[in-house]
Parts: structure tokens; C-alpha cells; sequence
């Protein structure tokens, strides 16, 4: 099943990708603010400075949370109720809303990405909970510059191509569908074992694209601590 009639994001990622959630973001993850059109930015010419590298690791043992940073977060006009409530290892969750309108996802930025020399947007992974939607494990991801769609969405039913956009768990291989530098699982069904295996034996995640330009990339989510955001993450939307 191949995920194609998104007209717009949805969940967290529609937050991101609308730039409402930009200066959260950049007041716990440590990042800069990611402006409305960062979704639809191409992947600029090689970058000799890397300006683009991870961020810098940060001293915390895997699965124990931090408190949060005193300093307050930036919360754009119409997000003041937007909440960092706790980090985890690379993992940070944040909650919006509340009764059946609550949203709440666990969110992480790669650690690496390859090739260094390209200069692109921030990247964002993230699962979200949506309690009035009875969603639990929606899988997306903020890719930074547009990448070149999976060969059955170009041509429904063609057999999957060597540089189709993938998230990746080990052996493990999941097709994603792409749209506007947005990213989803192509299989909704697939979410819940994905966010299993994030949540179990793997010590990392990676995301592979090929972007419009035809540069192959790639980009890895340290998962320590990912369980924990998760729980903490249904903890809050079951409140």
C-alpha cells in the first residue's frame, strides 16, 4: 500500500513544515529556527564549510531524562500552548493542545549526515499520538530539501528501485513516500512494527534519499533514549 493522497502534512509534521513550531524547536533541540518554506527548499550546491554536520553530542546516558533547559522556548504567535516536556537521550517530546484535540510526538534531529558537503534544511524524525484521531505511531519525517519520489509513486505498481527513499532498522528496509521534502512509511500498517523496532534492539535508524538533483542521502537517529520518549509521549496523550 503506497501512501499518496496527502494533500497537506498532518500532526507534527504539519507544525514544522508550516514553521509554527520553528522556535521550539530551535529553543530545545539547539538548533536554528526552520523557516515556512524549509520543506520546499532544494538541497543547495556542495557546502566546503559543512555547515550542515549533526549537532554536537550532548553528555547524557541513554533512557535517562534531562530536565528541562531553564531559559524559556521561543513559542511563535498561536503556539503559546505548544509544551517541551522532557528530553531523552537525541529525543525530545513535545505536547500540544488538549482533551481530543491533544498532539503529542517524540522528536529527533540525525546525529549524522552524508554526504557532509551538501548544504540542506534541518531534518526532523518524529512519531506522533493524536488522542481524538486514536493515532499511536505515525512515522514522519522533516527531510530538509525534496527528494526523489519512490518508482511506485511515479508509476503505481512498478517494482521498488535501488534508490527509492527508505527508513532503515538494521535488515530491515521500509519504502517511504515522499512529498514536498515530507517523508512517510509508504505502508501505514508497517508504523507500529517500526516504532517497535525503534523501540527495541536497534541501536540506530537511518534515512536514505536520493535528492532532486540526484545526490544520494543519508542521515542517522541515534535511538538511545527513543523508548522512554515514546512512553512519555503516550503518557502525556493519555491525560
Amino acid at each position: 500500500m503506497v501512501r499518496v493522497s496527502r494533500s497537506l502534512p498532518v500532526g507534527a509534521l504539519a507544525l514544522l513544515a508550516s514553521g509554527l513550531v520553528s522556535g521550539l524547536a530551535g529553543g530545545v533541540l539547539g538548533v536554528a529556527s526552520l523557516s515556512a518554506t524549509a520543506a520546499h527548499a532544494q538541497e543547495a550546491a556542495p557546502d566546503a564549510g559543512g555547515g550542515d554536520a549533526g549537532p554536537a553530542r550532548r553528555g547524557r546516558r541513554h533512557g535517562r531524562e534531562r530536565t528541562r533547559r531553564s531559559e524559556k522556548a521561543a513559542t511563535p504567535p498561536g503556539m503559546q500552548q505548544a509544551t517541551p516536556v522532557a528530553i531523552f537521550g537525541d529525543w525530545n517530546v513535545f505536547v500540544n493542545g488538549d482533551g481530543r484535540n491533544k498532539l503529542c510526538y517524540a522528536i529527533a534531529q540525525p546525529q549524522a549526515r552524508s554526504p557532509k558537503t551538501l548544504k540542506r534544511d534541518t531534518a526532523y524524525l518524529f512519531v506522533s499520538v493524536r488522542k481524538g484521531e486514536n493515532v499511536q505511531n505515525e512515522v514522519a519525517v522533516m527531510l530538509g530539501f525534496p527528494s526523489k519520489p519512490a518508482a511506485s509513486q511515479v508509476k503505481p505498481g512498478s517494482a521498488a528501485a535501488p534508490t527509492d527513499p527508505s527508513l532503515n532498522l538494521g535488515a530491515s528496509r521500509f519504502g517511504l513516500v515522499v512529498k514536498d521534502g515530507n517523508a512517510w512509511l509508504q505502508n501505514p500498517a508497517e508504523e507500529a512494527r517500526v516504532v517497535s523496532e525503534m523501540s527495541a534492539r536497534n541501536p540506530k535508524l537511518i534515512i536514505k534519499t536520493t535528492s532532486l538533483r540526484g545526490n544520494p542521502t543519508s542521515d542517522e537517529y541515534a535511538l538511545g533514549g527513543f523508548a522512554e520518549a515514546m512512553k512519555r509521549t503516550r503518557d502525556e496523550c493519555s491525560k
